[in-house]
């Protein structure tokens, strides 16, 4: 075998290679997104709670129980 021979199957086998990572690369994606369809279709409904992530109301006993330890604390 002489060198270019060698290039030339040196060229097909990472033209080769290439090919096959793009080819399972794409195969991946399509089939992420099909399982993600899927998913989505049959997933069950998600409830919402009554209060919007952004306002945490503490609970009045939390408060009152909070202030009784702040006033016990203050008065030593």
């Amino acid at each position: 075998m002489n060198i270019s021979e060698l290039l030339e199957q040196g060229v097909n086998l990472m033209l080769l290679g290439m090919g096959m990572v793009f080819f399972i690369l794409g195969l991946l994606v399509v089939i992420i997104k099909g399982v993600s369809t899927l998913i989505l279709k049959y997933e069950p409904a998600v409830e919402h709670s009554v209060n919007p992530p952004g306002s945490n109301r503490i609970n009045d006993d939390i408060v009152a129980a909070i202030s009784i330890a702040v006033e016990r604390f203050r008065s030593k």
